[in-house]
């Protein structure tokens, strides 16, 4: 079934995810100036792993329920949401994409 295919393929994202969040953490103590040691990468290599199968969850969940139309309608909106203040076509998008739902 297409749905077993589909949720094997986000579990194989985990990998990739988790060194994502891992990146993220790196980044998160390089902006507030702190020196990574062997203990904070341990603790973020396991929140990370946390934080990566938490976000394959949600996916499985949310692409169990949609077609790849509204998916990626649902994943537009979000990023045009997440980055309006940032790109003007993002908020144009987004006020068109409320004016539609309304």
């Amino acid at each position: 079934m297409n749905d077993n295919k589909r949720e094997q393929r986000c579990i194989e994202l985990f990998d990739r995810l988790k060194q994502q969040f891992i990146r993220a953490h790196a980044l998160d103590d390089a902006d507030k100036g702190y020196c990574p040691n062997q203990s904070s990468k341990e603790f973020y290599q396991g929140l990370s792993a946390q934080e990566a199968a938490s976000f394959v969850a949600l996916l499985i969940r949310f692409t169990s329920h949609m077609s790849l139309d509204d998916f990626n309608t649902n994943w537009f909106f979000y990023s045009d949401y997440i980055y309006q203040d940032e790109d003007i076509d993002a908020q144009e998008s987004l006020q068109a994409a409320l004016k539609a739902e309304k």
